[in-house]
């Protein structure tokens, strides 16, 4: 994931712009923290020619209105997703950070005699995912993971370089998404990233966990190392919460006629995505470990937000010495022996307005409607 700046900076970067609009954090050259929602839509100001024209035009043609029309008093609905649609993409992209970001809470426990130190994630007061932070030890071995993949750096260049921002391009191409036909679907895939860049920071900012290059000297990353921790990956996290929620959706594409038979290069993608952080030389395996499983939270309850019924298996990662394998991730015996392992009964969340128009828009896209 790019660095990371908060909340700062709603306006100022002008046009909506198709999905290239939804491309990175700001087509990977802003780091703010929504994304491609910065300023998508707002119109910014006219040129100083503009301006005074405006300015003149309306001196010269004022008298002709009345002054005495009766008004329009009819109120706009209140409190309505009716009002969505006529709000800028940006506001919209504030609305939906700010629903998400309502229900979470994050427990940090130091380290004792019993235990580890760790950090126990909660949405709307349900633990959902407990995170191990991982000794110096096991990093330091994970470090010959991150020399070895080092092999694969000329060869994945490109995708490293253009994927420090969201990689939404790499999802369209394996839907075949078109900005003229799914810009809500974009929509719903950035602010599905724009959740889970958040919720990542939150983690990380716990566990503060140490970059590669910091421990290694023989890792000497071929991108700069970011501004936060290792611990979890936020690339990872990103990557599997919009494959998570575009797991929901891709069958419902009435575009594709193989729709469903997509799901496993979308897996493979969310993979790759992830493995590329630690062939670029800033990620441990375990890294992308508590990533993938932090964006499998984090795309469900985007998708109990939206008002689908999905159950959200609270987990628990206390990371071993293992590569990163999709495979082996969605093995429950092998993911076990990784260290990640299921910690409690499913559950779901109430849904948000706004996510929840969001959805219904986007369905009705994937549709047809």
């Amino acid at each position: 994931m790019a660095q990371y700046g908060g909340f700062g900076g709603f306006g100022g970067f002008g046009g909506f712009g198709g999905f290239g609009g939804f491309g990175g954090f700001g087509g990977g050259t802003n780091f703010t923290g929504l994304g491609g929602f910065l300023g998508a839509q707002d119109p910014g100001g006219y040129d100083p020619m503009t301006t005074h024209g405006l300015q003149t035009t309306a001196e010269g043609l004022r008298h002709l209105t009345e002054a005495g029309a009766t008004p329009n008093d009819k109120e706009l609905p209140f409190s309505s997703p009716d009002t969505l649609d006529g709000m800028a993409t940006w506001v919209r992209g504030s609305l939906y950070v700010s629903e998400f970001l309502a229900g979470i809470s994050a427990e940090a426990q130091e380290a004792s005699c019993d235990a580890p130190a760790q950090v126990a994630l909660a949405f709307d007061g349900k633990t959902s995912l407990t995170l191990h932070r991982p000794k110096p030890d096991l990093l330091r071995k994970q470090c010959a993971y991150v020399t070895d993949y080092g092999a694969l750096r000329a060869e994945r260049t490109a995708e490293i370089t253009s994927q420090l921002g969201f990689p939404t391009a790499y999802f369209a191409m394996l839907l075949g998404l078109h900005s003229a036909q799914n810009a809500r679907s974009f929509e719903l895939i950035t602010a599905t990233q724009v959740a889970a860049a958040h919720t990542a920071m939150i983690v990380k900012g716990h566990l503060a966990v140490r970059r590669p290059d910091q421990l290694d000297a023989r890792i000497m990353p071929m991108i700069p190392t970011p501004g936060h921790g290792s611990f979890p990956s936020a690339h990872a996290t990103e990557a599997y919460a919009v494959l998570t929620v575009l797991e929901a959706l891709v069958g419902a594409w009435k575009s594709l006629s193989d729709g469903p038979e997509r799901l496993g290069t979308l897996r493979a993608l969310a993979e790759r995505i992830a493995v590329n952080r630690t062939v670029a030389g800033v990620h441990y395996p375990i890294d992308s470990w508590a990533g993938a499983a932090l964006g499998r939270v984090v795309g469900t309850v985007v998708l109990n937000r939206c008002g689908v019924e999905a159950e959200a298996t609270p987990m628990i990662y206390a990371p071993e010495n293992r590569d990163f394998f999709d495979d082996d991730y969605r093995d429950p015996d092998k993911a076990a022996d990784a260290g990640l392992k299921p910690d409690g009964e499913a559950f779901q969340l109430e849904a948000k307005q706004t996510f929840s128009w969001l959805w219904a828009e986007a369905l009705g896209e994937a549709q047809g409607v």
